[in-house]
């Protein structure tokens, strides 16, 4: 191993944050999370725009709007028609997120699509325990090959780099390290 402290820390916060992941994804599967789940939540997200709050809540609520009018658009003409698909995605994709972090199988990658959908969360209004998540998988991702050495990509991504070799130059050597 040529970072064993960093690998280390990663490993922590790859396990750690895999293990919320894959259990919040498995739970949606169980209880039933669907489009109207996403609705709802999206909904929540929409009321946190300027322009509902200033219909409901005055012009003092509406100067502290936790969801900008951009967002507010992407969920209204994006988000909640394709509900049902964003339910499957996000389910899915907790679920998978959590199971390459756990078994350290594409770690940084598995990160890059996790802390989208923290912002994703962020940027509707929910706060949580997202920002502390985001930070997590920016430290994984910073940590870069270190990342891979104690889990599988310290096996598979060298054969893959071997046979992609162009994959491990410039700025996807992080993605991709050779070494």
């Amino acid at each position: 191993m040529r970072h064993p402290i960093k690998a280390i820390i990663a490993l922590i916060l790859r396990i750690y944050l895999g293990y919320a992941f894959l259990t919040a994804g498995i739970e949606k599967w169980q209880t039933g999370f669907n489009a109207n789940s996403v609705a709802g939540f999206l909904k929540a997200g929409l009321a946190q725009t300027h322009d509902a709050l200033l219909a409901s809540k005055g012009a003092a609520a509406a100067t502290h709007a936790n969801v900008s009018a951009t967002w507010g658009w992407l969920i209204s003409h994006v988000f909640l028609p394709n509900a049902g698909i964003f339910a499957l995605v996000v389910k899915s994709g907790e679920v998978l997120v959590g199971i390459g972090l756990i078994l350290g199988c594409f770690t940084i990658l598995a990160a890059v699509f996790a802390m989208l959908m923290n912002f994703a969360y962020l940027l509707t209004g929910t706060v949580s325990t997202n920002p502390q998540m985001v930070l997590g998988f920016l430290i994984i991702i910073m940590l870069g090959a270190a990342s891979y050495e104690i889990g599988l990509d310290r096996i598979f991504m060298k054969k893959f780099s071997a046979k992609f070799p162009r994959l491990g130059k410039g700025c996807l050597h992080n993605l991709f390290p050779s070494e």
